[in-house]
């Protein structure tokens, strides 16, 4: 009866470290087998004795006991890093954390969601170690998909594009169809040992991408939503008016020192010298100074929303949502804008029987992908204006010879369309069966139905048609993907010693495409644009494709496991790809992975874990292949086109295209793996140290025939070999161990990788392919070319090794002011001693100036949290690599003074210690030696301030959380001062900077809720 009297009902709630709710945590009177469950606010009420000890626990953290001493009481979980990672998504299933053997990482949603970006892809840069994504040639187009490598590039022609799985099934779209908000995780799959279980796809990598399922409980509703603006970084530095009419000079002189008495010579402002035509000149005189990037840029924006349901009982759980995706650069034609709808299903029909479907539904309008008004709107003269007295927009621009149109003219509405449009649906259900004697079978089949369109016109007064006739282009192209797969599995654990996993599969996948086009001109109506070319006046002229083929598998994978202390994981799969040739379609690719739990050892028991938490010790080897060829490209080919006489007309026939190789066969990539993973300090410093070797051998590489041999096409054939070594560092500390509520919360992930790549084999008695770039010994991707070694000066030095070359060193030809080539080579007299009087520049004196990949790369992304509010930052960075510029090796900085110019630093009399050469009308050689630059950059990628509105506020709305919060995206970036010197905006890139519009930064505002 005391007993009785004592006993409080206490009422509390169990929240993380982040202050959001555990939903599901079991609260148990210590000693008792009294209970309940947290509801999904986190909230409980239990009956215990005052003074009684309640026990929290829920898996992924750790368990937590709070003594009783009155009504009310709030548990904060702490994460438990080992169990947090407990379960891992692998191939073709899942495994603990402790049990892994091969090389892998994943990416929670928490950090892919950090970046307000319409591709996931683009989410996971700086996040996982050995994942390198870039952006393609600087491309900011907002539907722009980065390039994703994982540990370098292995294959010189075949292709090194990772493979996606989607929910278990491989996925044929692109990154840019799935909603971010849609995705639980992301794993890259990095080694033989975890990638051989994908046989023929796995060489280039993984990636396992899952979606969000339903869970148990009551409904629960949610919505997730940002607007913001996108902005330029900065236009690019081109010359204004007075810079300009400097660099004319200056051109115009060099080119003919003789006409003139110098840059200030009356005689070089008239038309015909400095100025091309009349209105040129008034337009300058009249003081003109027109910033053409100001008239065609503008703010853009980017928004995303969702809402989502989730929820389910004993038996069945669902996950449904929408989402609605745009966003816009600061050029106005260019914009991508996504529709997506997805549902899941899952459940248990008996109990052992369960049934699951999932569908993803996306529609994209990507706008703009193929405009790009840099070329003319940064060639525009600033003397002249886009409009006409008479308020008309002028064509082509004065002073340009009709070769710079007026940028604005594409602006004009059906003027310039690139509309492209697809609407894709990926489907995948399973059947799960439980067998006897542990034996669990489950099929799963995926289909993947997408159709694409692209639809362009271009009006004849335009910068793409300059005066030309009118053009349209329509395509319409349709793909069928689907997979199917049986898979048997076996789980046995011998009285928790021995434990074994046995997995089998049976695959079939199978690939559709179909593509048909037609463009034409001359139409009679601007209107008519790509919808009719039947209307055409002109030429019309279509063209398609057509393919198909298939790959079956068969796989096998044992894993075992002593106490959980010693594992073995081993795989082997055999491919059959109808892509290659006949009696080389089959391969086995087997793999092989050994770990170490060191912390499981009894000698380890008595480690004090406040210093040591964990540690493991994994080695692998497997090998796996690649495909990356067309299909039929194994086969003979006919080539159209050509016209034949036959008796006295001219008839079109055709010609043999190719030589088959009918031994073509795959690209086998051998990988070594090496791993350590640790814990320290009760682990809240946790990460892994990854060594890898890959030899990568038959290559698919091109062999040119002679033109004697009738055929004009090189052929594909196994030859050649590539090495990738590589180190990778990630780390995950705990710097400040707070609850994030009434004590900070900090902590830290950090990654750092570096890979290098070097050709091993080009083939028998192959040192080099200069046609291609590929160099025996040397990185995949090398400049290999002329050194530049600062510009000639107008010294008694300079002028007597000039004429050594037999340059001249006065006139209009002299080389003084213009860039100087290293002499590598010194050529000498038929002695072998004696340097010639005279020597040349030639292919002797190239030399290997760079590679394309850096030293070093990563990223390091920092997490606060303390009463409410949460701050997050990610930086993202790498050391070394050169790039090249295109913008600074193209018509946007030709020197000659015919249109406007990048404003560099360029050599005059007064200005002996510029970079760039001296101008001249006439061509300006050499200057792609300048357009080389250091990538190494340091970026910060994103930052977030967030805030969580309290409960007692939301309850008064039926609101369960909610949260505001503010993100901005590339906000600076610090690189080379010689880059950023001459004009460069970011030198973030795959190799080369490529003329696009500049690269943007963006700011958001968002709103999560959860009802």
């Amino acid at each position: 009866m005391a007993a009785i009297e004592q006993a409080i009902h206490v009422r509390g709630q169990v929240v993380d470290s982040a202050g959001e709710p555990v939903i599901g945590a079991n609260i148990v009177v210590k000693g008792t087998t009294t209970g309940v469950i947290s509801d999904i606010d986190g909230n409980f009420a239990i009956d215990a004795p005052k003074n009684a000890v309640l026990l929290i626990s829920f898996i992924g953290y750790k368990s937590e006991e709070v003594k009783v001493t009155g009504p009310s009481v709030k548990i904060v979980l702490k994460d438990d890093t080992e169990m947090l990672n407990e379960v891992v998504v692998v191939g073709y299933g899942s495994q603990k954390k402790s049990d892994i053997t091969g090389a892998m990482v994943n990416v929670k949603s928490e950090a892919l969601q950090q970046a307000p970006v319409g591709n996931i892809g683009t989410a996971l840069q700086g996040l996982a170690a050995g994942v390198d994504v870039q952006m393609a040639g600087g491309n900011t187009h907002p539907g722009a998909s980065p390039q994703i490598r994982v540990r370098g590039e292995r294959s010189l022609n075949g292709g090194n594009d990772v493979l996606i799985i989607v929910d278990g099934i491989p996925f044929s779209g692109g990154l840019n169809e799935i909603n971010n908000d849609d995705v639980e995780s992301i794993s890259v799959l990095k080694d033989a040992s975890a990638t051989a279980i994908y046989g023929s796809r796995g060489a280039n990598g993984v990636l396992l991408i899952t979606t969000k399922r339903g869970n148990k409980g009551k409904i629960n509703v949610s919505y997730s939503g940002y607007y913001g603006i996108t902005t330029a970084i900065k236009e690019y530095d081109v010359m204004n008016s007075s810079e300009y009419i400097q660099l004319k000079k200056w051109a115009t002189y060099n080119a003919n020192p003789d006409a003139y008495t110098g840059i200030d010579d009356p005689n070089l402002m008239r038309v015909g010298d400095v100025f091309r035509d009349q209105e040129e000149m008034e337009g300058y005189l009249a003081g003109n100074d027109t910033d053409w990037q100001g008239m065609i840029f503008r703010n853009g924006m980017t928004t995303n929303h969702q809402v989502a349901i989730n929820g389910g009982n004993d038996r069945t759980t669902y996950s449904a949502s929408v989402g609605y995706y745009k966003g816009q650069n600061n050029y106005e034609a260019h914009s991508f804008e996504r529709m997506t709808a997805k549902l899941s299903l899952d459940t248990e029909i008996t109990s052992f029987l369960k049934v699951g479907l999932s569908t993803l539904n996306t529609y994209i309008i990507n706008k703009g992908q193929d405009t790009n008004p840099m070329e003319m709107a940064l060639r525009a003269s600033p003397f002249t204006t886009p409009y006409k007295e008479d308020g008309s927009l002028r064509t082509y621009l004065p002073g340009s010879g009709q070769n710079v149109w007026n940028p604005l003219l594409d602006t004009q509405k059906n003027s310039v369309i690139d509309d492209r449009k697809s609407l894709s649906t990926f489907t995948t259900g399973y059947i799960d069966v439980k067998l006897p004697f542990g034996i669990k079978y489950r099929f799963n089949g995926g289909i993947n139905l997408k159709y694409y369109s692209i639809g362009q016109f271009q009006a004849s007064n335009t910068t793409k048609r300059m005066g030309a006739l009118d053009w349209s282009f329509g395509e319409y192209q349709h793909s069928v993907d689907y997979t199917l797969e049986n898979i048997l599995t076996w789980d046995y654990s011998f009285n928790d010693i021995h434990n074994f996993n046995v997995t089998g599969l049976f695959s079939a996948q199978e690939r559709e495409f179909t593509k048909n086009n037609v463009s034409g001109n001359d139409y009679y109506d601007d209107n008519i644009q790509y919808y009719n070319p039947g209307l055409a006046q002109g030429n019309v002229t279509g063209g398609g494709s057509y393919e198909k083929w298939g790959l079956l598998s068969y796989m096998g994978r044992l894993n075992y496991n002593y106490k959980e202390k010693y594992l073995l994981t081993a795989t082997v799969r055999y491919d059959g790809s109808s892509r290659l040739a006949k009696g080389n379609k089959w391969h086995a690719f087997p793999s092989v992975a050994l770990g170490w739990n060191l912390m499981r050892e009894n000698f380890m028991q008595n480690v004090n874990t406040d210093v040591l938490s964990g540690m493991k010790l994994r080695a692998s080897w497997g090998n796996v292949g690649s495909t990356a060829i067309s299909a039929y490209q194994t086969m003979s080919r006919l080539d159209t086109g050509s016209k034949y006489l036959l008796g006295t007309n001219g008839v079109m026939g055709v010609r043999p295209g190719s030589v088959p190789d009918k031994s073509l066969g795959w690209e086998n990539t051998e990988t070594w793996n090496v791993g350590v993973d640790f814990g320290f300090l009760n682990n809240r410093i946790t990460g892994t140290i990854e060594w890898y070797q890959q030899n990568t051998t038959d290559l698919l590489l091109g062999v040119n025939l002679p033109s004697t041999s009738g055929y004009s096409n090189s052929y594909l054939t196994n030859r050649g070999a590539t090495r990738n070594r590589g180190l990778e560092f990630n780390v995950t500390t705990v710097n400040i161990e707070g609850d994030g509520q009434d004590k900070l919360s900090w902590s830290t992930d950090l990654n750092i990788f570096g890979n290098r790549n070097k050709i091993m084999d080009l083939g028998e008695g192959v040192e080099f392919d200069k046609d291609a770039g590929f160099f025996l010994g040397q990185d995949s991707y090398v400049i290999y070319s002329y050194e530049h070694d600062g510009l000639w000066q107008d010294t008694p030095e300079d002028r007597a090794l000039a004429e050594s070359f037999g340059y001249a060193t006065s006139g209009a030809n002299s080389v003084i002011g213009t860039v100087k080539i290293k002499n590598h080579h010194i050529d000498y007299e038929e002695d072998g001693v004696t340097p010639k009087a005279k020597q040349i520049i030639n292919e002797d004196d190239k030399v290997f100036i760079g590679r394309r990949a850096p030293k070093f790369e990563g990223g390091i992304n920092n997490r606060f949290a303390w009463k409410g509010f949460d701050l997050s930052f990610l930086w993202t960075f790498r050391y070394g690599g050169t790039i090249t510029s295109d913008m600074h090796n193209g018509w946007m900085n030709t020197l000659q003074g015919g249109y406007n110019n990048l404003n560099v630093d360029y050599w005059t009399p007064d200005n002996t210690t510029a970079r760039w050469p001296k101008p001249t009308t006439a061509t300006v050689s050499n200057k792609g030696l300048l357009a080389r630059y250091d990538g190494s950059y340091l970026k910060l990628r994103n930052i977030t301030l967030g805030y969580n509105i309290p409960k007692t506020f939301l309850s008064k709305l039926n609101v369960q959380t909610a949260r505001v919060y503010a993100t901005g995206s590339n906000l600076f970036t610090w690189f080379s001062k010689e880059y950023r010197k001459d004009g460069g905006i970011d030198p973030e890139t795959t190799s080369t900077i490529n003329l696009k519009t500049p690269p943007t930064r963006t700011f958001v505002f968002g709103l999560n809720l959860t009802f």
